[in-house]
């Protein structure tokens, strides 16, 4: 990152290095102004703050196929198996994590939502 420089001495400077430096920092603010606009889609600002414009659609051509799934492409998919060969029991918590309340009285309407 560029350091600042310190700002000159303007009692020090004739007319014309005035002028000059009026000019160079126009220029500056011009080169600043004429970059792209921060929107959502390339800053961290909400999208509610883009303002009612159009957004400009996809540059992309369709491909003139359908959409989903092309007419003979052969998927492939987990089969069931024929015979189950592990069991697996999860236990049900004596307590709630959120809480701490016992949880014995409540074993058949017992819910356990995820984090």
């Amino acid at each position: 990152m560029k350091k600042k420089a310190n700002p000159p001495e303007l009692n020090k400077m004739s007319h014309a290095e005035k002028d000059a430096l009026i000019l160079t920092l126009l220029a500056r603010l011009e080169a600043l102004e004429n970059r792209v606009p921060k929107t959502s889609q390339n800053s961290s600002k909400p999208p509610s703050s883009d303002g009612l414009q159009k957004k400009t659609r996809s540059l992309r051509e369709a491909s003139g196929k359908a959409a989903g799934g092309q007419a003979g492409h052969i998927g492939s998919k987990l089969e069931r198996m024929a015979q189950v060969t592990e069991t697996v029991r999860s236990p049900l918590p004596q307590y709630c994590t959120r809480c701490q309340q016992s949880l014995a009285h409540e074993r058949r309407n017992c819910m356990i939502v995820g984090k």
